[in-house]
């Protein structure tokens, strides 16, 4: 294979890392925008009827909402350092041999895969069955006691005052970056295990030689 080629192919899995990385940090840049900033705006993921037609209860489903935002800052994370691994592995030209390394990179890819697919999941189902009651509701006569009518595509309105969180387009927008951070991650993953299989078949052969 010509040298150029392999230069080109070694800083593919950093390219896809990247993205994937940039990805994952936009789906929790705008989950934590639209779940932490102000009153207006506490998680609204799984809203209930009794919920939305109760003011009081502030705190829909708290729980759900940290979760997606723990998914997406543990799948940051292990990101974060698989590119600063595969960035320091390019730029050095370190071919990272030992059994124990690999396994910790296998692990860092299979927690941001895996972390990336329930942020998008909650984050996609959450929002998806609040703004389900919200249109039942309203096709029954209107939501005079709850908080918002929820806007499902973008900010919200109170009295003709706003915008709020949350921003239905955001919670969109970060399910989906979510779901494209995980593929380019699975990506990277796979080409990675190809290497090392190539790397262990070039090994073999060299052994033989000898």
């Amino acid at each position: 294979m010509p040298e150029i080629i392999k230069q080109i192919l070694s800083v593919v899995p950093l390219a896809v890392l990247l993205l994937s990385l940039g990805a994952a940090s936009t789906s929790l840049g705008l989950l934590q925008a639209n779940i932490n900033n102000g009153i207006y705006s506490r998680c609204h993921f799984f809203i209930t009827y009794t919920q939305a037609m109760n003011s009081s209860l502030l705190n829909y489903n708290l729980p759900t909402c940290k979760l997606s935002i723990a998914s997406a800052t543990i799948a940051t994370i292990c990101l974060a350092l698989l590119t600063a691994i595969e960035l320091i592995s390019v730029s050095f030209q370190i071919n990272v041999k030992r059994l124990i390394a690999n396994i910790i990179q296998a692990g860092f890819f299979v927690g941001s895969i895996l972390f990336l697919f329930i942020t998008m999941i909650v984050v996609s189902a959450g929002w998806g069955k609040t703004c389900a009651t919200y249109r039942n509701i309203t096709s029954s006569g209107g939501t005079p006691r709850s908080l918002f009518n929820i806007d499902c595509t973008g900010p919200q309105y109170r009295s003709s005052v706003g915008p709020f969180a949350p921003n239905g387009a955001d919670f969109i927008t970060a399910a989906v970056f979510a779901g494209v951070g995980a593929v380019l991650a699975i990506g990277a993953f796979c080409y990675l295990i190809v290497k090392l299989m190539r790397r262990q078949k070039d090994d073999n052969e060299a052994i033989l030689k000898y």
